[in-house]
């Protein structure tokens, strides 16, 4: 089908410690504790991504004289960082998305959601973000991709290839995008004479495992092939961000360029966890990587493949092999590229943090999309539905 138009790692870290005023005055603007900062009296650890200049309350010409205005705050990779009991304030981050590390009165640092001072949880200070140098301010071009995948290795049928012929038709999802591709294990026309791109099993590990609930096949390594041909194709060089959405995704793309907008950039490149208060926050409906983040997992795929222990995954396999998602975030961590936390990206059902508490326990969670101004919104499988979800949230921001 033809394309739709619509150095070395510079690590700055700051060794301040960020204190919580005992008064309160610093109130909502400190509470940026999604880059592990810190978090106030009342207010949850908040899920945007944050930049140290954010959160210090010091004039402008100070922040400049300190460098803080080329600075931005990054998280860890996971093995970087404590585990959920021990001690943080040495790595001072936390391996889980979402948690941040605070200073206690027992002067041991300790991984929490979010910290209430007196009681257990003691002063609740912040311990100092990891930050790296600024390298780029990017603007808002979007290369986006999609998959449809014919053999799925399940009965039940799938609506895949459905939903992106409507999203074709009328613009929506990757279709609005400056520039978009749709890959898949077929030919497949998604209408006006457009095709899906097809990949081939080079390696024969299509359909290696199925996922233990599912029933479907593994998607690791059809996506090391779809994220060969893009590398191949080059076009995904051309535009400032790389994204992934799922067709069962509702994705307005002219949001997320609305949330990218101040976004800035190390010279190794980021990508945005979009999920908390998991192991790894990288969740596959929609995949944000910068340009330079997505060429350092393209043009290293093969140590990744080679390297990562996908078919039989992580924490001894007690999951299962790695899907696609939690494959490109592990390859990229063992790149070195840089990582943020966005929780504002998605309302993901899949995700059990944006459930509500009582759905917490239900996988297969729908979320009202009514008033919802994230990016995307998932899961919605039929197009009946899905469009629905497109008419409530289209307009909010």
């Amino acid at each position: 089908m033809s394309y739709a138009m619509a150095e070395s790692n510079v690590q700055e870290e700051d060794t301040l410690l960020l204190r919580r005023e005992t008064n309160g005055r610093l109130g909502k603007a400190l509470a940026v504790g999604a880059a592990g900062l810190l978090a106030v009296v009342g207010t949850s650890a908040a899920t945007t991504v944050a930049t140290l200049k954010m959160a210090t309350p010091a004039h402008g010409d100070v922040r400049a004289a300190e460098g803080l205005d080329e600075m931005l705050v990054v998280k860890p990779a996971y093995e970087s960082c404590a585990k959920a009991k021990e001690n943080c304030l040495e790595p001072r981050c936390c391996a889980g998305s979402g948690y941040s590390c605070f200073k206690t009165s027992s002067g041991r640092g300790q991984c929490m959601k979010e910290c209430t001072p007196g009681g257990l949880n003691g002063t609740c200070e912040g311990v100092a973000p990891h930050m790296k140098k600024v390298a780029a301010s990017p603007g808002g071009s979007l290369f986006c991709f999609s998959c449809y995948t014919s053999n799925t290795g399940s009965e039940k049928p799938s609506h895949e290839l459905e939903l992106l012929q409507m999203q074709h038709e009328n613009a929506w999802n990757i279709f609005s995008c400056a520039e978009w591709a749709v890959y898949s294990d077929v030919d497949a026309p998604l209408g006006g004479g457009d095709m899906t791109i097809r990949v081939e099993d080079v390696k024969g590990d299509f359909h290696f495992a199925k996922r233990k609930e599912a029933k479907t096949w593994i998607n690791t390594g059809m996506f090391v092939q779809i994220w060969t041909a893009i590398r191949d194709a080059g076009h995904a060089t051309n535009h400032d961000w790389v994204v992934k959405a799922d067709a069962d995704a509702v994705f307005f793309p002219w949001k997320l360029v609305d949330m990218l907008r101040d976004a800035t950039v190390p010279a190794e490149g980021l990508y945005m966890e979009n999920c908390k208060f998991v192991d790894w926050g990288y969740f596959g409906n929609l995949e944000v990587f910068s340009k330079q983040a997505f060429s350092t997992l393209v043009n290293n795929l093969d140590t990744c493949y080679t390297s990562l222990p996908w078919k039989v995954g992580v924490h001894g396999g007690k999951h299962g092999p790695m899907g696609e998602d939690l494959f490109a975030q592990k390859c990229m961590d063992l790149l070195g590229v840089a990582k943020q936390e966005n929780f504002g990206l998605t309302t993901d059902g899949a995700c059990e943090a944006d459930r509500p508490t009582e759905e917490k326990k239900n996988k297969k969670f729908i979320p009202n999309c009514a008033g919802v101004s994230t990016p995307s919104i998932h899961p919605f499988k039929k197009p009946e539905a899905y469009r629905e979800c497109w008419a409530q949230a289209a307009s909010v921001h």
